[in-house]
């Protein structure tokens, strides 16, 4: 069979599952087994979260196949309402081109113990340009199996169609003022008309890129005039702490934070330094990358010529925390709750241990606390480990949605920025 009648062939497919997804709420950041380090940023912004202009925005996604094998992979985009459900948008309505298109730029890992194929490609493209703004979540599939996603990650197109100030502020809750974040702003009409929109304008407050604790269509406080308020009425996050990180850079030279290095048969091995339970301390701001890693090593090439290595988490507790579960979290969970990221009790060494499989890079992460029954889309609790703190610089981003006449939730305002409440 000839490549356009495979190209036909998978349309025809792509347009049969996109009926059957419509009414299906979209999955948090899904990753195949044998897939590891993907990457969704803003080209060559690598620790940026994938929120761009819908003009001249670019998107880099970037990932690994530890099979090392040239397998064909397809990415395609579907455009989601403002809560994350598909739309009925069909992709003629938002895309000009190809409805899907293949993965073609792939690499073999070079010099490493663990074999890789690295494929990478930009969003959009020349064969595929997205018109419109809003919630897209990016699907990767093979040719053979289009229904089953290997990877999906959120991200957002915007425009700047009204004005967004924005600010964090002390909670009005005199109990949360000293550990909690009140996130203030002010949507001012600009160059677009919001008719109603007590019923059709929508917001989205998130703190350090995470939709797992996203905050969503809290009403204005009031409208006057052309302003729309959004004071004190709920969009308040735990400020929880400063990142923790793993400089994962050399193989070999120990960085800050890390004990030792040493190589095995199959992979390399990181033992990080014990991590220090911070719920009672005082807050010292550290620098970091908001939950996000960057791949990266101190030899050679960045994408195909870094490594992976085990990567070895201890946490020092006096007790275990019975009924509850921690977990290890950030960019490099894929911002989810997983069992492979759930640290284990060691009771000989009085202490949570977990070791992960990583790229060499700098990475981000926190230590979140769940109920043993919790489910996986319940929320991560920073208070019992990482404490919570009102001057942590947390990285907050709004988002203005308004449902458009002509009949798909349009991102109309954008708003992002460190704060610093010092």
């Amino acid at each position: 069979m000839s490549y356009c009648n495979n190209s036909i062939l998978t349309a025809i497919l792509i347009i049969f599952s996109s009926l059957n997804m419509l009414g299906q709420i979209v999955g948090l950041n899904e990753t195949s087994i044998g897939l590891a380090s993907v990457t969704l940023h803003p080209k060559d912004l690598a620790i940026s979260p994938p929120f761009v202009p819908l003009q001249g925005g670019i998107l880099t996604l970037g990932f690994d196949d530890l099979r090392a094998d040239y397998t064909t992979y397809y990415v395609r985009v579907r455009h989601c309402t403002h809560d994350w459900w598909y739309s009925d948008l069909h992709p003629s309505e938002y895309i000009e081109g190809f409805f899907d298109v293949v993965i073609d730029e792939m690499e073999d890992s070079f010099g490493t113990k663990v074999n890789y194929t690295h494929y990478t490609t930009d969003i959009p493209r020349d064969d595929m340009i997205v018109t419109r703004s809003g919630n897209y979540v990016l699907e990767v599939f093979t040719p053979e199996n289009p229904d089953e996603i290997v990877i999906s990650r959120r991200f957002v197109l915007f425009e700047d169609l009204c004005f967004v100030e924005a600010e964090v502020r002390e909670p009005a809750d005199v109990a949360l003022r000293r550990t909690h974040q009140d996130i203030k702003f002010v949507v001012t009409e600009d160059n677009y008309s919001f008719l109603d929109p007590y019923s059709d304008l929508h917001t989205t407050v998130l703190q350090n890129a995470r939709w797992d604790n996203s905050i969503s269509d809290l009403p204005p406080k009031y409208i006057k005039g052309k302003e729309i308020e959004f004071t004190q009425v709920g969009y308040v996050f735990p400020g929880g702490n400063s990142y923790r990180f793993a400089d994962l850079k050399s193989l070999s030279y120990t960085a800050r934070g890390i004990a030792g290095i040493s190589e095995g048969d199959l992979t390399f091995h990181h033992l990080l330094e014990p991590s220090q339970r911070r719920t009672y301390t005082y807050y010292s701001s550290q620098p970091d990358i908001n939950g996000s890693f960057v791949i990266s090593n101190d030899r050679y090439d960045i994408h195909t010529g870094s490594d992976y290595t085990m990567t070895h988490f201890q946490l020092p507790m006096p007790y275990e925390l019975h009924g509850r579960q921690v977990y290890i979290f950030g960019e490099l969970s894929n911002g989810k709750y997983m069992p492979t990221y759930r640290m284990k009790w060691n009771n000989a060494k009085s202490a949570y241990e977990s070791k992960l499989l990583l790229k060499q890079g700098y990475y981000n992460f926190i230590y979140l606390v769940k109920d043993a029954n919790a489910q996986e889309s319940e929320i991560g609790m920073t208070a019992d480990i990482e404490g919570n703190h009102f001057a942590t610089d947390n990285l907050y981003t709004v988002f203005v949605y308004y449902a458009d006449f002509e009949g798909y939730d349009r991102v109309v305002g954008f708003a992002q920025w460190n704060n610093d409440p010092h």
